[in-house]
């Protein structure tokens, strides 16, 4: 579970590591232009950094990056079951460093008791949880102790407090925010001052702070995210600058520069507390308040018209045209076939494949088990997919048994000595499906059987036949039932990835 947990963090982080990558990009093309805007398109890194899933569209920055379609509305660079895989692979958004980390990741053991990256990926998600708990301990121990020195604020009036000394302002709650200003302020200072905190109020700040430090706290070990999370504070300020300035006019820019100058000196006991509003970087905040000019109505709205359409683009996911299914990628299983002589007792091992018959089992570069298992060739009941070049074209000889053309990439056994077909009336077939899908069933009941699996392609799952039970064979583990040509092409291709079998009552029974 905290395996799973860890790789779904993961996957956000690569999601949310782009989206930070393009706003540090438009930061520097519009660096002249009010803060606002960039301040607004962190919204848009944060909702990547704390929600797996979104929406999917054509114009996607993460389709530009040739990112494969999300499963779910989620991005899954790093699949879950990567640790049980026998040649682990990612998916990552920049494919020359996807080559690089491919090309490390340990091969499966299948003689071992565990992959190599199954140790890996435990050692990984203690030490992300750790991290993430000590984020956390921190956050409450600095809430316990500044929570000590708030007692000292004097409430003066509605949800305005004073505390003594000097210092910066700053805001302080979440469901009713407070405004602590220092007892040392001076008068003329006071009013551009509190209008600042009240800016922060109104926007909401206080709570997009907080969830940028869950974030933080949930990403610790991303470099990026750290970035983010101060260059989001730096700009959620001089935001707030520019809208003091533009309510109260640019003739207040010295005295509010020297205010913050002033103000930056004190020891603000807020100074450290992830939901306090600190003002920090006075440098940087004086020079931007001096520099600070508004912008024409027609130049903001320009601005503002490109900041949604690359909000857009950060938040969609690629939607893609899923690609074609390889049209030379075959389904059967693993058969006797007939006798070629009347000396012989039984024929050579042949691959029975729906709508084809019996194929010869071609070369092929590759002959592997899908997951982990002790594996020592092809046997009788095994069920194979056989890909060849996408590019080939593959002619089939009429031979018995008849023969593929050309040289296969790549033999995969999908499932394991229990599958067996037989050529039935009508163009049917009878096939055994192994008891474990159902093992409740009985001769003469109705076999539903189910297809696609949500968690993997995405789409329903939809009844794909419900047919009687023929026979149950229990020492062979196999229940016979019949399927008409495409339902078999349908079960072969989808087992392993969400074919769901349910036995019934008696067939013809009323319900």
């Amino acid at each position: 579970m905290a395996e799973k947990l860890w790789i779904e963090v993961l996957n956000m982080s690569l999601t949310g590591s782009v989206a930070i990558g393009a706003v540090l990009v438009f930061r520097l093309l519009l660096r002249r232009a009010p803060r606002i805007f960039s301040y607004a398109l962190w919204a848009a890194v944060l909702f990547r950094l704390l929600c797996p899933v979104s929406f999917a569209s054509p114009l996607s920055l993460l389709g530009v990056l040739q990112n494969d379609p999300a499963s779910q509305g989620k991005m899954t660079y790093i699949p879950t079951d990567i640790g049980y895989q026998m040649d682990p692979q990612i998916h990552l958004p920049i494919p020359a460093a996807e080559e690089a980390v491919n090309a490390v990741l340990p091969d499966g053991n299948p003689s071992g008791s565990v992959n190599p990256l199954q140790i890996n990926l435990y050692v990984c998600a203690r030490i992300w949880i750790l991290g993430l708990l000590g984020m956390v301990l921190y956050s409450l121990l600095s809430w316990v102790r500044f929570g000590k020195v708030l007692k000292q604020a004097v409430r003066e009036r509605d949800n305005l407090y004073r505390l003594p000394g000097e210092g910066t302002p700053f805001v302080y709650g979440i469901l009713a925010p407070k405004i602590y200003m220092p007892r040392v302020c001076k008068e003329e200072e006071e009013a551009y001052l509190l209008l600042h905190e009240q800016v922060h109020i109104r926007r909401g700040d206080h709570l997009f702070r907080l969830l940028a430090y869950a974030a933080l706290c949930l990403h610790w070990f991303n470099p990026l995210v750290w970035l983010a999370f101060a260059l989001s504070g730096r700009d959620m300020e001089m935001s707030c600058d520019e809208a003091v300035i533009r309510r109260m006019g640019n003739e207040v820019k010295k005295e509010y520069s020297r205010s913050l100058l002033s103000l930056a000196s004190g020891k603000g006991p807020g100074r450290g507390i992830p939901a306090a509003f600190v003002e920090g970087d006075t440098r940087s905040r004086v020079k931007h308040v001096l520099s600070y000019r508004k912008p024409s109505g027609y130049l903001a709205g320009a601005v503002a018209a490109v900041c949604v359409i690359l909000a857009g683009f950060l938040l969609a996911n690629p939607a893609g045209v899923q690609e074609k299914e390889n049209p030379n990628v075959f389904y059967g299983v693993v058969a006797l076939g007939m006798p070629l002589g009347e000396e012989e007792e039984t024929g050579p091992m042949v691959v029975r494949i729906p709508g084809l018959g019996d194929m010869d089992i071609p070369r092929a570069d590759q002959v592997v088990p899908y997951i982990e298992t002790d594996f020592d060739g092809l046997e009788i009941g095994d069920l194979v997919r056989i890909t060849f070049p996408k590019d080939e074209e593959i002619v089939i000889m009429e031979t018995y048994p008849a023969q593929f053309s050309g040289k296969a990439e790549l033999i995969e056994v999908m499932g394991r000595g229990m599958f067996q077909i037989e050529p039935a009336d009508g163009g049917a077939y009878a096939f055994a499906v192994p008891l474990g899908l159902a093992p409740e069933a009985k001769e003469g009941a109705l076999l539903e059987i189910y297809h696609h699996d949500p968690e993997i392609d995405g789409k329903k799952t939809e009844l794909l036949a419900a047919v009687p039970v023929q026979s149950v064979n229990a020492e062979e583990y196999q229940i016979w039932v019949e399927l008409s040509a495409e339902e078999l092409k349908t079960f072969l291709a989808e087992y392993g990835f969400g074919i769901r079998c349910q036995a019934g009552q008696k067939a013809g029974a009323g319900s």
